[in-house]
């Protein structure tokens, strides 16, 4: 089966400044050291041997982003062999005054297919938030951004933490014209028994709105000790939630690559998949057929 990923980032020290601070293990994934270098060959070296034959790159904090990432991922893509990545999820400050703007620019580059600008900010674990506050949601700027996504064919990758499912869903209510795609399986950080709760009846909420999807991924940032049986649950209950026809497993290559190899991960996701009792066709469909529906590939 050819699969698609819909979700890897590309990226060096040289391009990407920040990655200096996450070596040495500041990054709530663990020590970035053997990642820091991460280039269109380096990923084909892991994604091809699992069947992998398209990908979505998506934004980094490249140096130059918003624009200059989009041009970069734009030249690797027009020059790889294989064509990684076949899609773009690109960056803009959607508070900005200029974002119209932006995105009209990001759409010049034709693997462009969305947007994401991280909105997780946990309230007390500092080391989880990737936003500089929590207010963008109830941002009118910010909200004004979003709704322009609609004009320009854009989906949004939203990426949140349980704490801020219940506005994310308002959000959502909000823009029934804009796709929305939760990124790494909304955040199943915290396993003690509240968290879970609140965390499957956040996803719940959010499953409510036909125009959400969910990538089932990024589940070892949290949980780098990650086996089987840990992450089954954590993959079932989306899947139950949204149906698979709103579900894809994707890798989140090179983070995840810090706690696992990509055919282990992968592999896994697969096994999870099979013994759920899930069909050859809804296989098919999590590993391909819906992200290239979702990202128009």
């Amino acid at each position: 089966m050819d699969l698609v990923d819909p979700h890897m980032h590309l990226w060096s020290m040289e391009t990407h400044r920040w990655l200096v601070k996450c070596v040495g293990g500041s990054h709530l994934a663990g020590d970035f050291k053997d990642v820091v270098t991460y280039l269109v060959d380096d990923y084909a070296k892991d994604a091809l041997s699992f069947g992998v034959k398209k990908c979505v790159h998506v934004q980094a904090h490249h140096n130059d982003e918003p624009i200059g990432e989009t041009r970069w991922l734009q030249g690797i893509a027009d020059s790889s062999p294989h064509g990684f990545p076949h899609g773009i999820v690109a960056y803009c400050n959607l508070s900005a005054e200029n974002a119209d703007e932006i995105l009209t620019e990001h759409c010049k580059f034709p693997n462009v297919r969305g947007i994401r600008q991280m909105l997780d900010y946990h309230p007390e674990r500092e080391a989880w938030r990737q936003a500089p506050h929590d207010k963008f949601m109830e941002d009118p700027a910010w909200l004004a951004g979003l709704s322009l996504l609609q004009k320009h064919n854009l989906s949004f990758d939203m990426q949140i933490h349980v704490t801020q499912m219940q506005t994310a869903t308002s959000v959502i209510r909000q823009n029934p014209n804009v796709q929305f795609i939760i990124n790494h399986g909304g955040f199943p950080g915290d396993l003690g028994d509240e968290a879970i709760r609140s965390w499957k009846e956040g996803l719940s909420a959010l499953a409510q709105h036909s125009n959400v999807a969910i990538k089932l991924s990024g589940y070892n940032m949290f949980h780098h000790d990650w086996n089987k049986e840990l992450l089954k649950p954590l993959i079932e209950y989306p899947i139950n939630t949204f149906k698979v026809d709103r579900c894809m497993f994707a890798s989140n290559f090179p983070v995840d690559k810090i706690n696992s190899a990509y055919s282990d991960l992968m592999s896994t996701y697969r096994t999870i998949a099979q013994e759920s009792g899930l069909s050859s066709d809804d296989i098919t469909a999590l590993f391909r057929d819906n992200a290239t529906k979702f990202y128009r590939l």
